[in-house]
């Protein structure tokens, strides 16, 4: 049986299908015809593409386009990605240490590198534009979309332990491209990358958490118990580039400081996708005074987490608004189980109803994410000393594996890494940037330091919490 009558057959199977189950009339405005146009383009390629092509593809290619044009986060996952959904919120694989995704201009853009990875080590900034890997351009198929661009990337950059991974990237605060080599580790993601005393004479402690994962509650148990052992009083939870993780996770740690009341709710267009998250009694802290630290790149599960302190009144939040990432991704398996499509089916909402999520043509004046209760924004150059801060402080607390020799926080870092090429022109900067941005790269605020990094943000909670603790003894609490 050729190609081409196999395909009819498929659509028509399909076709029927829905037409029985009432889910596709001919009064549904042209829906049965654009069917039509799908099995005539596919017809034509079968047919008539100077080489031959595999259905499958077709299929798979028009399944990942039509999802694509939903929103950045709705895929289809065909089954050699499965896998690597599934890894990622284990928290263990073997690669360089990178949260990425891919803007609008198709360009691949580094999140931010993963606290304590080799990546982090090296260098890698966030917002780092990825324009090579093995000197392959990642931009050199345009007919890709971006999960494809995507899907390819991660591929490339995941290997097995000891392995190296060669790749350029453009440094939007420098203009200047960088090649960088790595090599790969196991990448465990630990959800607590920081714990310890800010202010031991004040009991105020520290824990900045990097994601969301499975064990992520159990952690902070044990951190909080550590801490409390220690005289702390009062707590800072640093979410500032919390890319977020899971829901179920999300719903834990909050109850870990909400002892009642609703933490999350999702609303989508079915019954099946409202759900409302209460607090279980009996897991809640002690309502010690606590402050939260938020940044843009704090997202997701970092969200739900902060709102719910918000609403609450439990804590105090400070540093910058959030991302937006408020949807809900739901994973539909397929073909039995060996591929899926990731189709986003609700919006998450705060106690108090506010939607956090924003949509692409959302506006700076628009209500999306988490408004801080007071604001302390930073500088770009801020942000990359910051990033440099914990960097040290990891190179300075990890302890060298046998065989191998101290770290030092002053060079290490730099250790693999390759002369820079020049620096970029007006023309690279637009095609990777757009004009606008262009503009914009290089400016690392006019606000920068100058002599040691101070943590402005940091400073303002320990001060805040300082103020919380003074009241709550002048009223004998």
């Amino acid at each position: 049986m050729r190609k081409r009558e196999l395909v009819w057959i498929i659509i028509s199977a399909m076709l029927l299908y829905l037409l029985a189950e009432g889910r596709v009339t001919a009064k549904q405005d042209g829906l049965y015809s654009e069917y039509e146009t799908m099995t005539t383009i596919i017809d034509r390629v079968l047919d008539s593409y100077v080489e031959e092509v595999e259905p499958k593809r077709l299929f798979y290619g028009a399944y990942d386009g039509m999802l694509a044009t939903l929103d950045p986060y709705s895929s289809f996952l065909p089954p050699q990605d499965k896998e690597d959904l599934e890894v990622d919120t284990v928290g263990q694989f073997g690669g360089v240490g990178i949260e990425i995704t891919v803007d609008e201009r198709k360009v691949l853009t580094v999140e931010t590198p993963l606290e304590g990875t080799p990546a982090f080590f090296a260098g890698v900034r966030p917002g780092d534009k990825i324009v090579e890997i093995e000197g392959e351009s990642t931009r050199a198929d345009p007919s890709k979309t971006r999960y494809e661009i995507l899907r390819d990337a991660v591929k490339k950059l995941r290997g097995p332990k000891g392995t190296k991974v060669r790749f350029r990237v453009f440094h939007v605060d420098t203009r200047n491209y960088e090649d960088i080599t790595i090599t790969r580790d196991i990448i465990k993601v630990n959800s607590i990358v920081s714990r310890k005393m800010v202010d031991e004479d004040a009991g105020i402690g520290y824990i900045r958490l990097s994601k969301f994962q499975q064990k992520t509650a159990g952690e902070l148990d044990k951190t909080v118990k550590e801490l409390l052992d220690r005289g702390m009083k009062s707590l800072i939870v640093d979410l500032r580039f919390n890319p977020g993780g899971l829901l179920d996770t999300s719903v834990e740690v909050s109850n870990r400081f909400i002892e009642k009341g609703k933490i999350v709710s999702t609303r989508g267009r079915t019954a099946k996708s409202e759900r409302v998250f209460k607090a279980k009694p009996g897991l809640a802290y002690d309502d010690f005074p606590l402050a939260v630290l938020i940044s843009p790149r704090s997202a997701s599960a970092s969200e739900i987490f902060a709102g719910c302190v918000q609403d609450h009144k439990r804590g105090i939040i400070i540093g910058e608004r959030s991302f937006g990432k408020g949807s809900v991704q739901t994973v539909i398996p397929l073909e039995g189980g060996r591929s899926a499509i990731k189709l986003t089916t609700a919006k998450y909402y705060t106690p108090s109803g506010r939607c956090i999520h924003r949509t692409p043509e959302a506006t700076e004046k628009g209500e999306w994410g988490i408004h801080p209760d007071i604001e302390v924004k930073i500088s770009f150059q801020e942000t990359l000393d910051l990033i440099d801060s914990w960097r040290k402080e990891h190179l300075i607390q990890t302890p060298p594996k046998d065989g191998e020799e101290a770290k030092d926080p002053e060079t290490d870092e730099k250790a693999e890494k390759k002369d820079e090429p020049p620096k970029s022109n007006r023309d690279q900067m637009d095609d990777l940037l757009g004009p606008a941005g262009a503009q914009d790269a290089g400016k690392t605020g006019e606000d920068a330091r100058k002599g040691p990094f101070v943590d402005r943000q940091l400073e303002a909670a320990v001060s805040v919490l300082k103020g919380v603790m003074l009241d709550r003894t002048r009223l004998g609490k």
